[in-house]
């Protein structure tokens, strides 16, 4: 409508042809499809010609409209984000998930990877319940740490083979590679045995330690910089869909298959995946956020420094140190439920399914709610606040005396966990890529090496009084997320303060200059 207003002729709309220049470079600049193409840009266009006037005078008309649209601006900002998907959309919440899925990329990738995470779900529930029923519990801790190890050490020291894998095509051929030794499982099990078994489950996860931040680094290029804390939910909330239905779906595979075909399902969705990941690297990479974020196009950028990466953002390392502990206390409900149920409660494994259900659910409506919240400026109050809640959670669990509060708090111990993960997740990929897959790497190596921690301590300690350990492990999670959160305040607020005393002393020292010399 403003562009065909602004082509009509001067004369017939009553302003001079100062006015007239200033509109018909703001259409000429595209506001129909521009992505920042907002009505609150209008006063900024007419602003920035600076001949305006000195071409034709005085312009009231250009005048007044350049204060109304500053007065309108927060309601014509809303306006253009609703009426254009993209456009300010940090202004009135994130986009909707939908949006996102009627692009082919992002269907793919997402559908793709919520088959394989379901496929992830049926593996380790096969290789657990094997490895139990072979060799005894001991080999399901060793299936663990064989599978975590490989995340710590490429973390630690596999940083340029991370960078040279990090391509579609390449995380195509690892998941063709994982989806032949998923598939061949069975087979060299029964060769090999439990060695063997344990040799492939590492090779496993040494190339899910290169897939898994590859692809976290490599999807957010695919969508606008506004759009990627929509993005980081939608990823988000295939997993949590996955660890509610995963197990629902193989329950009911397995009343028409044996346990061992669920390593052929769980190949099958990694084939899925492969197909969707080389659609990705043979589709043109039109991405706008590239260009604008200097993100490389190829894997053959320079190896960014964690070290500097956390030393120039403080608050990133103060965000890992507070993930870790919370990952670390996080096995004290992951290993501690069924042992408060039934020494608190004195509740079964029903009880304890319907928990684990109310878990996932609420998880569920958390993700949708979060991916509906605009990301805040500084991340680190938000990240240790439900760090800080999930501990308050925790302690409240431990303390309840009927199952009716456990589930309670339980739900809500779920509808705050997508809080976490999705405001560290958005703030790693507003990164440049380089950047963003160092500190991808960084958040998985943190999460792998003190889950596996918690795992190997947190059951000792527990055993004798679960409740206890719940009450004790939750205020320490709280007091960690406080404190770190209080700490980072004071020295964000220090140089300030130094600043403003420098300037003060300055000043003094100027006014009695200024009165020795009058005297």
């Amino acid at each position: 409508m403003l562009r065909a207003w602004a082509r009509r002729p001067a004369a017939r709309r009553g302003h001079g042809d100062g006015a007239a220049e200033g509109v018909n470079d703001y259409a000429r600049a595209g506001f129909d499809q521009s992505h920042s193409g907002s009505l609150a840009s209008f006063a900024v266009k007419i602003v920035e010609k600076p001949a305006l006037s000195a071409q034709g005078g005085d312009r009231p008309w250009a005048h007044q409209q350049t204060i109304t649209s500053c007065q309108s601006r927060r309601h014509n900002a809303a306006w253009a984000a609703r009426r254009q998907p993209g456009a300010n959309r940090l202004l009135c919440g994130a986009v909707p998930l939908l949006t996102l899925l009627r692009r082919p990329r992002i269907l793919a990738i997402w559908s793709a990877q919520l088959l394989s995470i379901l496929g992830d779900r049926f593996y380790a529930l096969a290789i657990m319940w094997i490895a139990l029923e072979r060799s005894g519990p001991v080999a399901m801790g060793a299936v663990a740490i064989a599978e975590s190890v490989p995340f710590i050490l490429i973390g630690a020291f596999g940083v340029r083979l991370l960078q040279r894998c990090a391509t579609f095509r390449i995380l195509a051929a690892i998941d063709c590679v994982r989806a032949l030794l998923v598939a061949a499982m069975p087979l060299l099990w029964n060769a090999g045995g439990t060695s063997a078994m344990l040799c492939t489950a590492a090779a496993l996860g040494a190339l899910a330690a290169i897939f898994d931040p590859s692809l976290s680094a490599l999807t957010p290029d695919l969508v606008d910089e506004d759009e990627r804390h929509a993005l980081v939910a939608a990823m988000d909330l295939n997993g949590r869909i996955a660890r509610v239905a995963g197990p629902a779906l193989a329950g009911v595979l397995l009343l028409l298959i044996p346990i061992s075909a669920l390593f052929l399902a769980d190949a099958m969705t990694f084939t899925v995946s492969v197909v969707a990941l080389l659609y990705l690297a043979s589709a043109q990479p039109a991405v706008a956020s590239s260009a604008t974020t200097g993100a490389p196009a190829t894997a053959g950028a320079p190896t960014a420094s964690a070290r500097r990466l956390i030393r120039q953002q403080p608050a990133l390392g103060v965000a890992f140190a507070v993930h870790a502990a919370g990952l670390f206390l996080n096995a004290l409900p992951a290993i501690g439920l069924p042992l408060l149920l039934a020494h608190q409660i004195g509740a079964g494994p029903a009880a304890y399914g319907w928990v684990l259900t109310a878990t996932g659910l609420a998880s569920l409506v958390g993700n949708l709610t979060a991916s509906r919240i605009r990301p805040a400026t500084v991340f680190l109050p938000r990240f240790c606040l439900a760090w800080a809640t999930a501990g308050v959670l925790m302690m409240a669990t431990g303390a309840a005396h009927n199952l009716a509060l456990v589930l309670m708090f339980a739900a809500l111990s779920g509808f705050v966990t997508p809080f976490i993960s999705i405001t560290l997740g958005a703030q790693l990929a507003a990164h440049p890529r380089p950047a963003r897959l160092r500190l991808v790497t960084i958040n998985h190596t943190v999460m792998r090496s003190a889950g596996t921690a918690g795992m190997a301590i947190i059951p000792a300690l527990i055993a004798p009084a679960p409740a206890r350990g719940f009450i004790l492990g939750g205020t320490a999670l709280a007091v960690v997320a406080v404190t770190a959160w209080a700490i980072t305040a004071a020295a964000a607020r220090a140089p300030r303060t130094r600043s403003v005393r420098v300037v003060e002393a300055a000043a003094s020292t100027t006014r009695t200059d200024s009165t020795g010399q009058a005297a």
